[in-house]
């Protein structure tokens, strides 16, 4: 009884848009042909006691190429990349950050040039920054001698960042160790969507986390330059959104992060009149996701975590958890049917591991 009454609950509460549209279009992220694609791409600097390559990650290029180059690196480790590039599953993150660029969430305002007044890039700095340097670290880029243009208080180095930010160059470190060791993973077995996310998307999702969780603590601050009420509480939602996400594994390639972007996302920053959908010019969807997301009980968040950790726990619950996510704007009764399935998927089926979370 008190399995059902969970479900119903977390029914309710939980809200995440998403409809059935497929979409295998690449989209790269903007002026991505003009990013750097390796390290003697960015400028080289010569003064009386050395040369090196200066990287300004305040400089929308430069920042785009650090992914860039982080996606030509780790491309040959994932065999399901075989006919393009864009089912690379760190593809989330430029993708993301080309959206940030083109809302102008990054306070660019026309121009190459990311404010460090801005919470979305300063959060950002740590997805993009901290994998670079541990790939850097762990030998996976080709080490020339390079320097990252330090601003304000964010670390610049890979001991700078050990000593601001240590769980996460941790847990990328792990990430790219699995992703080089991912043979021995698939170990001849057909590369299945099952293999795929236990070999790879499960990785990704814990370093991915974990360069966002503790780099809100970090940008805090930034908070205060937001322009609405609105469009912070939408930041922070969103921050604190992406276990449940995770908990499903959600593929994130290319096609996938493209495919939700367009549906869920914001195309400009928000005001405070968007709390009213029906006189904004967002997409109808994207209001539906809005409106779900400024509803959420953030107050519940633990309390539904626990149950979807525990209907997420193995692969054939994940499998309809994440349907139960895509069609819950589509159709409710869809998705309560979906949540259902992967509820019984849940028990029917052994754990993975105790928790998911």
């Amino acid at each position: 009884m008190f399995i059902f009454l969970s479900i119903i609950i977390l029914f309710f509460i939980i809200h995440i848009n998403a409809n059935t549209f497929n979409d295998t279009e690449i989209t790269y992220p903007p002026f991505w042909h003009i990013a750097p694609s390796s390290l003697s791409e960015f400028p080289l600097i010569n003064d009386s006691f050395s040369q090196y390559r200066l990287i300004d990650p305040w400089f929308y290029p430069h920042r785009l190429g650090l992914y860039k180059i982080l996606i030509n690196v780790t491309t040959p480790f994932m065999p399901f990349c075989s006919s393009s590039n864009a089912s690379n599953i760190l593809f989330a993150l430029p993708s993301q950050f080309g959206w940030q660029f083109s809302s102008n969430r990054l306070f660019t305002n026309g121009t190459m040039n990311i404010s460090t007044n801005s919470w979305w890039a300063s959060a950002n700095y740590y997805l993009s920054v901290i994998p670079f340097l541990v790939a850097v670290d762990i030998g996976l880029i080709h080490k020339e001698p390079f320097r990252i243009l330090r601003q304000n208080n964010f670390c610049s180095s890979s001991t700078e960042c050990f000593h601001q930010i240590p769980h996460a160059m941790e847990q990328w470190y792990l990430f790219f160790l699995h992703l080089t060791q991912s043979a021995s993973c698939i170990s001849n077995k057909k590369l299945t969507q099952r293999i795929i996310e236990k070999c790879y998307l499960q990785h990704i999702w814990t370093a991915y986390k974990s360069s966002i969780y503790n780099a809100l603590p970090l940008v805090e601050s930034k908070l205060d330059y937001l322009p609405s009420e609105v469009e912070k509480l939408f930041g922070l939602g969103w921050a604190r959104f992406i276990n449940l996400i995770s908990m499903t594994r959600k593929n994130t390639d290319l096609y996938e992060t493209i495919r939700n972007q367009r549906k869920f996302l914001p195309f400009r920053m928000l005001k405070e009149s968007d709390r009213i959908p029906e006189s904004n010019d967002l997409p109808d969807l994207v209001n539906r996701s809005l409106k779900n997301l400024l509803s959420f009980r953030f107050d519940w968040l633990l309390f539904i975590e626990k149950i979807w950790s525990r209907i997420t726990c193995n692969y054939e619950g994940r499998v309809y958890a994440q349907y139960t996510l895509e069609t819950m704007a589509l159709s409710k009764l869809l998705a309560s049917t979906y949540l259902a399935k992967a509820t019984m998927n849940a028990f029917l089926y052994k754990c993975d591991r105790l928790s998911n979370l």
